[in-house]
């Protein structure tokens, strides 16, 4: 089967809407300033500056962390639940022991084996 090489840079091309941002990233940049904005101004009525300003970045890290998240080719909703069923699910693990020796182990068997059915081979012969 011929396979056809790509560049790393071509693969990992998100294409640029404004200011050098994705659309992924405008969309929940503009989510999340609709959502403080408001919230700040309001919000200083009726809580302290220091309260408002804590409740804004809770509800914009998530949202922004949404947009900007990239790790391994995965976004931010992935990644997440990947973490999360890595460390709450349970896991099968299969534990294989093999001594370094067992190839050598092995080969000598196989050899053996094949010996034996050379023998067979020939008292049938008889």
């Amino acid at each position: 089967m011929i396979e056809i090489r790509i560049p790393k840079e071509i693969k990992t091309y998100r294409e640029k809407l404004f200011f050098g941002l994705t659309l992924r990233q405008c969309i929940c940049t503009a989510i999340a300033l609709s959502i403080c904005v408001p919230l700040y101004i309001f919000g200083n009525r009726f809580l302290p500056q220091e309260a408002v300003s804590w409740a804004v970045m809770v509800v914009a890290v998530p949202i922004m962390l949404t947009g900007f998240f990239r790790y391994n080719d995965m976004s931010f909703e992935q990644f997440a639940g990947e973490m999360f069923r890595f460390n709450f699910s349970v896991q099968k693990r299969i534990y294989e022991y093999e001594p370094p020796f067992m190839g050598f182990r092995n080969e000598y068997l196989a050899e053996e084996k094949a010996a034996e059915m050379n023998a067979k081979k020939y008292r049938k012969r008889k």
